[in-house]
């Protein structure tokens, strides 16, 4: 359908910070952009508008929402918490050599992206590589409902790896939990997901400081 594809396209170019918090979303700019009437454009819109990623003001005009803080919090709990029973669950079934591989895969390729410095292809992997977990313990489209509805969320990791620190810490904290794995440390593995979810809480005012214009 016409709508997906303008939805599913708007979508990525938000969460990839493409299109910045706070960007106008006219129809004059994006009907000629998608080659479509209107009405598709208003739906995905409207779509996006449930999943808190566009504002629409009656009246004003439509842009992309700005990053809120509050929603951001609830979405990293419900990961946080989501993930550690992933954790434990994958742990009763027994961690296998094939996930571990997987890992070290994933870990091969986000140093790419490191290098490169291409935070939407390392994102996409760092997501990828955490939903090995929940395949482990054939809960995936748990995961895929997560992420499906974690908009804030991913736009201030989206931001929080614009710092090579943090780009570079966040390889090593999996690096960690890897090593954790090839151990069969059920309890390492958990605390050091507690950690590398949580370092949000510690961060967050460091970006808000060089990025007051995205946040709400």
């Amino acid at each position: 359908m016409l709508t997906d594809m303008v939805y599913n396209d708007l979508r990525q170019k938000i969460l990839s910070l493409t299109l910045k918090p706070g960007t106008e979303l006219s129809f004059t700019n994006l009907k000629p952009l998608y080659n479509v009437s209107i009405s598709p454009i208003r739906d995905a819109l409207k779509r996006l508008q449930t999943e808190g990623l566009v504002d629409i003001r009656p009246q004003s005009g439509t842009s992309v929402s700005l990053i809120d803080m509050a929603k951001v919090r609830d979405e990293r709990f419900t990961r946080l918490y989501l993930e550690l029973g992933a954790v434990e669950k994958a742990f009763e079934r027994g961690i296998s050599n094939q996930l571990i591989m997987q890992w070290e895969d994933s870990l091969n390729k986000q140093n790419l992206a490191f290098a490169a410095r291409d935070t939407a292809a390392f994102l996409d992997l760092d997501n990828r590589m955490h939903r090995l977990l929940f395949e482990a313990c054939d809960h995936q489209l748990v995961f895929d409902s997560m992420l499906s509805t974690s908009g804030n969320y991913h736009r201030v990791r989206m931001v929080s790896y614009l710092f090579d620190e943090i780009f570079s810490n966040a390889i090593e904290q999996h690096t960690e939990i890897l090593n954790a794995l090839k151990t069969g440390s059920r309890d390492a593995v958990l605390a050091l997901e507690r950690k590398h979810i949580s370092k949000m809480d510690t961060e967050t005012s460091s970006y808000q400081k060089v990025y007051p214009q995205y946040f709400k």
